[in-house]
């Protein structure tokens, strides 16, 4: 998905990536979280609803390596890490994007993780994640 002509339900995503903020979609009517963006919540099927802003920090809900080119314009990526996020800040939403800077051997379901943006995929600029990491000599 190219961050310069996204999909019509996804504008108002990548609009806040471009300003370094993480938005979803919320309900105004029952305050649920969805995602994919939808003219109508699904939860109470109301049909206002905003952008709303979260920090950003994630949990790794699942992830695996990528080894295979799927498309031509992700071959000099490999091998990159697909995760599944998920934000106590947006219960509901579950996102799908990379980790990187991080091998597979380092990484647990479970771990924090945390938005960059206008990090560069192949020839588009994303929204990806990295492993907030621990200081484990300072907090034995």
């Amino acid at each position: 998905m190219n961050i310069d002509r996204p999909l019509p339900e996804f504008t108002g995503f990548f609009k806040n990536a471009r300003a370094g903020k993480l938005c979803f979609p919320r309900c105004d009517g029952c305050g649920a979280f969805h995602w994919y963006p939808m003219p109508r919540c699904p939860h109470c099927r109301g049909n206002n609803w905003c952008w709303h802003r979260i920090s950003g920090v994630g949990v790794i809900h699942s992830f695996t390596r990528v080894e295979h080119a799927f498309d031509k314009e992700r071959a000099q990526d490999l091998p990159y890490i697909v995760a599944l996020i998920t934000f106590e800040e947006a219960p509901g939403v579950r996102l799908i994007s990379n980790i990187v800077d991080e091998d597979t051997a380092n990484l647990r379901i479970g771990q924090s993780v945390y938005p960059v943006f206008g990090y560069p995929v192949g020839d588009q600029l994303a929204v990806v994640f990295r492993l907030i990491k621990i200081d484990t000599e300072a907090h034995p």
